[in-house]
């Protein structure tokens, strides 16, 4: 590796561990719907370790550092102290674990302990999610293939017919039987056209065409700059379409573990929560 290279390599690293400190922090954020992580890191950064002199102030800022680590562990929204040890007794006394409320997501609440029936979605759309993750997941799988394929994508404007090309030949993309169809390539086009067209399955109007791009002194970089490209392309579209399997998996998760909970019937009171005595009268 030359030295430009290792420059470039540094700088990508110079700037991506910022931005990577920066998504960890925005993330913890997101996951605790608070802001507490942030400042108490900024405080301990002028501070230190300092303790906080006032004991009702050093109590409430204790308080909030224990909610937002149940926040951040149990991946559950509650509102306060008190209903995030309510709802660790209920889990216990229920035998349900905390990985099963967070992956029902929305449609549970953990402040009263019930799931949200109005909010279950339908079978049909359960179905929709799913099939959306099972496409997801052979997009990612296809660009995946691209991602380690020699050979470009590319398409002729005066038929609409796509092919796969590399540095030295061509093969069209569809019909794919045979497989093993012979490629066309330079040395080939020295025969007539019908006979290309036979081992190949182009047309003569195609094999005319293809054969002067493939004596062009200019394709071979041409194939390389266009599977460059298609790599490119490729690795985009694998990332998101990784990103969307993820989403769709867990829309389709979160709602069949919802309705698995909801059939349970589960009681959401805690034993003697009800009770309330008066007894200052």
């Amino acid at each position: 590796m030359d030295s430009a290279s290792i420059s470039d390599v540094s700088k990508v690293f110079s700037i991506a561990t910022p931005l990577l400190i920066c998504g960890v922090f925005l993330w913890a954020i997101w996951r605790t719907e608070s802001r507490h992580v942030l400042i108490r890191r900024l405080w301990q950064l002028v501070h230190g370790n300092q303790e906080i002199s006032d004991p009702e102030i050093r109590a409430f800022v204790d308080e909030q550092t224990s909610l937002v680590s149940f926040r951040m562990f149990a991946g559950l929204p509650v509102t306060s102290l008190e209903k995030a040890r309510e709802l660790i007794r209920w889990a216990k006394l229920n035998g349900v674990q905390m990985r099963t409320l967070r992956m029902c997501g929305e449609f549970f609440d953990p402040d009263t302990r019930e799931v949200n029936t109005r909010k279950l979605p339908s079978q049909s759309l359960q179905g929709v999610k799913l099939a959306g993750f099972v496409i997801a997941v052979l997009l990612c799988a296809a660009s995946a293939a691209s991602l380690v394929s020699s050979r470009s994508l590319l398409s002729l404007k005066a038929t609409n017919r796509f092919f796969l090309a590399t540095t030295t030949d061509v093969k069209p993309l569809w019909p794919l039987w045979p497989f093993d169809e012979t490629p066309l390539r330079a040395s080939n086009c020295s025969a007539s056209n019908e006979a290309i067209q036979i081992s190949t399955s182009f047309t003569p109007q195609e094999v005319g065409i293809l054969c002067e791009i493939l004596k062009d002194e200019g394709s071979a970089n041409f194939f390389k700059d266009a599977l460059k490209e298609q790599r490119w392309s490729a690795a985009l579209l694998f990332l998101f379409c990784a990103w969307l399997s993820w989403i769709a998996l867990f829309a389709w998760a979160a709602g069949a573990a919802a309705r698995r909970l909801a059939d349970r019937r589960l009681d959401p009171a805690l034993p003697g929560s009800q009770l309330s005595l008066d007894l200052g009268n």
